[in-house]
């Protein structure tokens, strides 16, 4: 962990300064080491400073509310996430592609967390995720991609990695370039301006601290909307009373409220009421899917049904695809 301290230099920015001083004359020289402005990183010694140098990543903690995106540029934001203590679900929400394309890569206990479930659109009731969701992904809306020339071509040859500064609050690019392709991408884009928010919940099963290593990249740009992730804490998801699996609404309907299931908040608005396109799992922590299938549950735990009346919904991998009253 770095120490901070007052010091002065030569120049306008680090970058430029060809030595860092003690005292504001200028006159003697700091002690030899390691010197940052948050931007530039650089290595001092009895003849003065170094080349500029890319430091490694800084860990980032869930609880600084850190936003993935940039006000400029483009490239692939890159950080790896401490997740905290205690056991929960997750929650990690991708907003902006109704705008501009975005690349995601999450990758947690060796497992990749690449679908998401959309807050719009009930054309969208299944997992949106690509062909090939253990590697990084890229999702799109129709009418996002337009004036990108390096997403017609399918892959960008001087795509810049940026990492974050938690002493600056601030994204830097490391001056470090890749080739990235775009080939992994959704075969048809999401209807414009209904991609809406792109929600998942990750498993963290255990106690400790635990690491989320994300990247987030954005290749179109800044011009307008600016694709975002965030990352939330692990939370303990609400329950809510249900049947066991049926294999209709009739049969839902005709069963008894024995069990319980978890609600990974997608489009539904009331703490512990189920709506379409919310995650449904077995456990507390998101570990397990509901299995597929129908589950009765009393109206006032269902979105759109009586408080008074009992209900049915529907669940297909992991997400539900129906509520009806019963």
């Amino acid at each position: 962990m770095a120490n901070f301290e007052d010091f002065y230099i030569n120049a306008d920015t680090l970058a430029n300064a060809t030595a860092v001083f003690s005292d504001q004359q200028m006159t003697t020289l700091a002690v030899d080491g390691y010197y940052s402005d948050g931007i530039s990183n650089r290595h001092q010694t009895s003849t003065g400073l170094g080349p500029t140098m890319t430091c490694p990543e800084c860990d980032i903690d869930c609880d600084t509310d850190v936003i993935f995106s940039l006000t400029e540029g483009y490239g692939s934001l890159k950080a790896t996430v401490t997740t905290g203590n205690s056991p929960g679900a997750i929650k990690v929400r991708v907003r902006g592609v109704s705008s501009k394309p975005v690349g995601v890569d999450l990758l947690f206990g060796g497992i990749r967390y690449n679908y998401f479930s959309s807050n719009l659109n009930n054309n969208y009731t299944s997992q949106i995720k690509t062909s090939s969701p253990n590697s990084k992904s890229y999702f799109w809306a129709t009418g996002g991609v337009s004036n990108c020339s390096s997403w017609d071509d399918g892959q960008n040859y001087n795509f810049p990695i940026w990492y974050f500064n938690p002493t600056l609050d601030v994204w830097y690019d490391t001056g470090i370039t890749t080739t990235t392709s775009y080939t992994n991408k959704l075969n048809t884009g999401i209807t414009q301006y209904l991609a809406g928010d792109l929600i998942v919940y990750i498993p963290k099963t255990s106690p400790g601290p635990k690491i989320l290593d994300v990247e987030f990249d954005i290749p179109c740009g800044t011009s307008g909307t600016v694709p975002t992730l965030t990352i939330d804490c692990p939370t303990t998801l609400q329950s809510i009373g249900t049947s066991g699996t049926q294999s209709s609404h009739i049969n839902a309907c005709g069963s008894s409220v024995t069990g319980a299931a978890y609600i990974g908040p997608v489009s539904s608005t009331i703490p512990g009421v189920l709506a379409i396109k919310d995650w449904i799992f077995s456990t507390s922590t998101a570990s397990l899917f509901l299995p597929d299938g129908y589950y009765k549950a009393t109206g006032a735990d269902l979105e759109g049904v009586d408080p008074a009346d009992d209900g049915s919904f529907r669940v297909q991998d992991g997400i539900v695809t129906e509520i009806q009253t019963c």
